[in-house]
């Protein structure tokens, strides 16, 4: 059977798709999680109450987390594979985060290492940022995973 060629535009959409999720995350502006995920996205993550359906629950527990602290996310090591059909797509992709401490924990940095492994599909429109792209590229389903985090917790209390 012969592989069916990928529109090579394609990778760079998701590529932007996974860092418009850090964008998001570390600008405060959770709102736009929903440049990021389809609306029944299906999401894990590894702190309490992290199994999140649907976007308005996944931008909820984010915004919790994490409104109040300084941060700083970094993708490195990636690999995009396509599905067959070429309207999905799954993404294994390591990150760095930072968390930095405020009151009694300024100064301090907890500090993230783990990837996100993600299924993504092709939706109608058009990718922002990227004319030529299949369609816009979306997470549909997320599941985060920690290798290490070091540093203290208590950062992460607000």
């Amino acid at each position: 059977m012969a592989q069916r060629l990928v529109n090579p535009l394609d990778y760079f959409a998701i590529q932007n798709v996974i860092s418009r999720y850090c964008v998001a995350l570390d600008s405060k502006e959770f709102e736009r999680l929903a440049e990021v995920f389809t609306t029944d996205v299906d999401a894990t993550y590894p702190f309490p109450g992290g199994d999140l359906k649907g976007i308005e629950a996944l931008e909820s527990k984010i915004r919790a987390r994490l409104g109040k602290v300084v941060t700083q996310h970094a993708l490195t090591t990636q690999i995009i594979t396509f599905n067959d059909d070429g309207k999905s797509a799954s993404a294994e992709t390591y990150f760095t985060g930072s968390h930095f401490g405020h009151g009694a924990f300024e100064g301090q940095v907890i500090t993230a290492y783990g990837k996100y492994m993600d299924q993504l599909v092709c939706c109608e429109g058009a990718a922002p940022g990227m004319p030529g792209a299949s369609g816009l590229w979306l997470i549909k389903k997320r599941e985060v995973r920690f290798m290490k985090r070091i540093g203290d917790e208590g950062i992460m209390q607000k």
